[in-house]
């Protein structure tokens, strides 16, 4: 071995994109299960090919994961393990909304003028995991791997990674680790890398109201007969108070306070309010616990109607009462807060506030525990430099990411800190058409997953 890994990196630049555009080649749409076998039997044979001792798949009763092991270079009882998350399965795709075909990755100009490859994957999160296996490689291929290094690669994390947690608690001992670091996500909107401590959780619920057997004539039988679209209305105007806080009783129970420590990080970060609400085309925002957009969206948990039918919606009218309604709802959690607990105050309120007039039925769809690692936990400051020296530029500190990923299984089963670093650039449309992922982003990623294993050497936690 000899050199270092920055110049092993400029050097083999050329064929990682060649081998990352290979991997996004292949679909593996965990909703369908279209090439998934082939996607995981594909991430096993780069993971060996990039300097992973071995590997090993995980079967579920839905997509397999897999387990990649590479020990340090100089084999040390006291070298700390790394554990990498990411997922191998994407979304699913419309390819007629795409400009170039979903699993065929092109190379193009992006609107900022850099060169990005679109294609489904390509930042959520094939290019991000894919970057740490580039980075393994380059440190093997110069200075040596300095620490023990574990990848957990998830095939359902597109389906809401039902099985996840299973297999951590399961494999807690092959997957023991000092840091579990996640790549997922876009950078901040400034165009700065950030540095996310936790993630919220998220409870998702559906409740069912079946009124009179059929759809009715809304002269004929409107007065007496009960309307199941207005008892979920009448349900939902009882959750919330005028000034936008949840009402259910217990709800902010366990939420904890805003430390000073938290405080400092919240004035660090930029944002722009009136530029939100431009891109937005909205005059304000919501209502509700937090004094500022930061606030609301990091430390308090949301009830969020994401879905509402009844009735006729077509063309022109159709005067009916509805025999059915349906109402989909998620609560993002904050640190502390327990989804099954939350669920629990859920369910109950709705059957306090019921009118018993109409049929409700309460039904949970999927659940994910927040987490959050603390701000001065000691993993923090070589996490900080590293993406320091991967981006060139000081990242963002953040307590928490406004959305959810499945951190808090390894928080919980492994006792480990959890930090998530997003790679992808902040436009990355991920989910949507024309996914991508500039060159530039997946450069600093490898970069940054290099500098940290390096810096984490005489890391004890």
């Amino acid at each position: 071995m000899a050199g270092n890994p920055a110049n092993y990196i400029d050097k083999r630049f050329d064929n990682f994109i060649e081998d990352l555009l290979g991997l996004l080649e292949q679909p593996s749409i965990s909703a369908t299960g279209e090439g998934v076998s082939e996607c995981k039997d594909l991430a096993e044979q780069l993971c060996r090919e990039y300097g992973f001792d071995e590997t090993e798949t995980i079967e579920t009763d839905g997509q397999p994961a897999v387990i990649a092991h590479a020990e340090a270079d100089e084999s040390s009882d006291e070298r700390p393990t790394i554990l990498l998350y990411g997922h191998y399965d994407v979304q699913p795709v419309d390819p007629d909304q795409w400009t170039s075909p979903p699993f065929e990755p092109t190379i193009r100009e992006g609107p900022d003028g850099r060169d990005r490859i679109y294609a489904r994957g390509a930042g959520d999160n094939k290019g991000q995991w894919f970057a740490h296996l580039c980075a393994v490689r380059a440190l093997r291929e110069s200075t040596g791997l300095p620490v023990n290094v574990l990848l957990l690669l998830e095939g359902e994390e597109e389906s809401g990674s039902p099985h996840l947690e299973q297999i951590v608690e399961d494999r807690a001992d092959e997957l023991a680790a000092d840091l579990t670091y996640v790549a997922d996500g876009p950078i901040d909107a400034s165009g700065r890398p950030h540095v996310l401590m936790g993630a919220r959780g998220m409870l998702y619920v559906q409740i069912d109201a079946t009124g009179p057997n059929r759809d009715l004539h809304s002269g004929n039988y409107g007065g007496p007969v009960p309307n199941p679209a207005w008892e979920l209305t009448r349900i939902l105007s009882s959750m919330k108070d005028a000034d936008g806080r949840v009402t259910i009783e217990g709800f902010y129970d366990d939420v904890r306070p805003i430390a000073d420590l938290d405080r400092e990080a919240l004035d660090a970060m930029p944002f722009d309010v009136e530029a939100v609400k431009a891109d937005l085309d909205i005059g304000g925002f919501a209502d509700g616990p937090g004094d500022t957009y930061l606030e609301k969206l990091l430390y308090y948990p949301t009830l969020n109607i994401a879905g509402f039918a009844s009735g006729y919606g077509g063309e022109g009218t159709k005067t009916i009462i509805p025999s059915t309604a349906k109402l989909k709802m998620d609560m993002r959690l904050v640190a502390n807060q327990d989804p099954d607990d939350i669920y629990k105050k859920f369910s109950s309120h709705v059957a306090d506030h019921a009118s018993g007039t109409v049929d409700l039925e309460v039904s949970k769809f999927g659940t994910m525990w927040p987490q959050r690692t603390p701000l001065d936990h000691p993993v923090r400051d070589p996490i900080l430099d590293a993406v320091a020296d991967g981006w060139d530029t000081d990242p963002i500190l953040k307590p928490t990411l406004g959305g959810s990923l499945p951190t808090a299984a390894f928080a919980r089963y492994l006792e480990t800190p959890v930090v998530v670093v997003p790679y992808a650039n902040s436009d990355e449309n991920n989910h949507s058409p024309d996914e991508n992922l500039a060159l530039e982003c997946f450069d600093n990623g490898i970069r940054t997953t290099a500098s940290l294993l390096d810096r984490l050497v005489d890391y004890d936690g």
